[in-house]
Parts: C-alpha cells; sequence; structure tokens
C-alpha cells in the first residue's frame, strides 16, 4: 500500500509538470526533459506539434501557429493502472465538472481545462488540456 501511495505521489508531480507545459515554447518543453526523444510533426492545418513517452504515458504539445507557444496537449496513458490513478488524483486536487472533467485553477489566476476521452468499445483514451487565454 505504502508503494502505490509513493508511485502516485511521483505520478502525480509528474503529471503537473506536464501541464504546466501549457504556455511554453518548443525549446523550453525539451529543455525541462532533455533526456527524452521527440518526434516533431505537424498537423493538417500546418501546426507543428511534438511528442514524446515519459514516465506514464506520451505526450504531445501542440503549438500555436502566431505565437509559437503550447496551447493544447494530450497524454495518452500507457495503461489502466495509471489512467485511474490520474482520475484519483485530479478528483482530490481539482475542481470536477463531470464524470470525465476537471478544472485546475492556477496560482497565476488562468485555468486549465482537463478531459478524460474515454471509448472502450473503440480502445481510445486520453487526456486533453487546454487552457484559458
Amino acid at each position: 500500500m505504502r508503494t502505490l501511495i509513493i508511485i502516485l505521489c511521483i505520478f502525480f508531480v509528474v503529471t503537473v509538470k506536464g501541464q504546466a507545459h501549457l504556455g511554453s515554447t518548443e525549446y523550453e518543453i525539451k529543455a525541462f526533459h532533455p533526456e527524452n526523444k521527440w518526434t516533431t510533426g505537424y498537423t493538417n492545418s500546418g501546426g507543428k506539434f511534438i511528442s514524446s513517452d515519459m514516465i506514464y504515458g506520451t505526450f504531445t504539445y501542440y503549438f500555436d501557429t502566431e505565437t509559437k507557444l503550447s496551447d493544447y496537449n494530450i497524454q495518452i496513458p500507457f495503461n489502466l493502472t495509471t489512467l485511474n490513478g490520474q482520475v484519483e488524483a485530479y478528483n482530490k486536487k481539482y475542481v470536477i465538472t463531470s464524470e470525465t472533467s476537471w478544472t485546475a485553477y492556477l496560482e497565476n489566476g488562468g485555468m486549465i481545462y482537463i478531459k478524460l476521452i474515454y471509448n472502450e468499445e473503440l480502445k481510445i483514451r486520453y487526456f486533453s488540456y487546454r487552457s484559458t487565454k
């Protein structure tokens, strides 16, 4: 039990760091995780994104074409244990707005909207993060 609590605490810290990258440049995100291998790509509309596997899932950061700052990211958890631990942490830390969404109120007055996209039939599950402008 103690090990599970420690793992969840570490997981929560890593997750919060991932969310903090909203509003960051590509360079800042990569500098925060220098040990990671990054993949760069472009959306159909020409927007840039970077992606990397981290401890608890694959994180993809999308950048605004004008400001070049990350304005949206998704996390695909590696497994259901990770997903469930994250949901428990979010339920304790953030304002629950539905069974699958939360609002995080930041110290600087901003907000992060977190949504769990989950479809068992299609085997789709990921978290999306968007901040206020």
